[in-house]
């Protein structure tokens, strides 16, 4: 019996072990970034700020959020991993990392690291697409169920790059330094807005996979 591997099977076999695996990286890193920020936390919330307070909020919901859009990227399309996908998850480590860092006492960091942080997402976005057209027959329904929504949550990241760009650059001349807990809650506002966004987005691909008009 001939006992040859047929590319057919590799390429069946890495498509499958795609998900398990990377939702196993994706989990590590975001659990060591959880932990950093509630080492953080633990170790100087005697003396947190408002401000202070309103930064770990709001590193908290993005590490949730980079989880989630893994979450439903790895379950929704089908591709086979290059070396950018691991390169990808450990940028978002980092940036959290220093986010988490950033967030007590030094709101101009913070917002460079968190527009670095949407950066990368923009990055990864390009990723996926790339990705996903490399196996276009299995993620052709997919890819078009999301590209309204998905234009404007490119749309977003572009915005929240340019104003964490803006207020990290100008933070003395527009004296952000006297107004820290407004800039902390407008942070605050645009990453809940971003995340917000993320429910109509893959709930999409729910509707789809009940198999209920995209009406609905």
């Amino acid at each position: 019996m001939d006992s040859k591997t047929t590319p057919e099977q590799v390429s069946q076999r890495l498509k499958e072990q795609f998900t398990p695996a990377y939702l196993t990286l994706t989990s590590i890193i975001q659990g060591v970034a959880l932990s950093a920020l509630v080492g953080r936390v633990e170790s100087h919330y005697p003396q947190f700020t408002a401000t202070d307070w309103l930064l770990a909020i709001a590193t908290f919901i993005a590490i949730l959020a980079v989880w989630n859009e893994y979450v439903m990227l790895v379950l929704a399309f089908v591709w086979v991993p290059t070396l950018l996908d691991s390169v990808v998850p450990f940028a978002f480590l980092a940036g959290e990392l220093f986010a988490t860092h950033f967030a007590y006492h030094d709101l101009r960091l913070w917002l460079l690291t968190v527009a670095l942080l949407f950066l990368v997402g923009g990055v990864a976005q390009i990723v996926t697409s790339v990705q996903s057209r490399r196996f276009a027959t299995e993620n052709r329904d997919i890819s078009r169920i999301l590209a309204p929504s998905g234009r404007i949550r490119t749309g977003f990241l572009l915005v929240f790059i340019v104003l964490g760009l803006g207020a990290w650059a100008l933070y003395d001349v527009a004296r952000l330094e006297q107004a820290q807990a407004i800039v902390a809650g407008l942070a605050l506002l645009a990453i809940i807005v971003f995340v917000g966004s993320a429910v109509p987005h893959w709930n999409r691909v729910l509707l789809y996979a009940q198999g209920t008009p995209r009406k609905a």
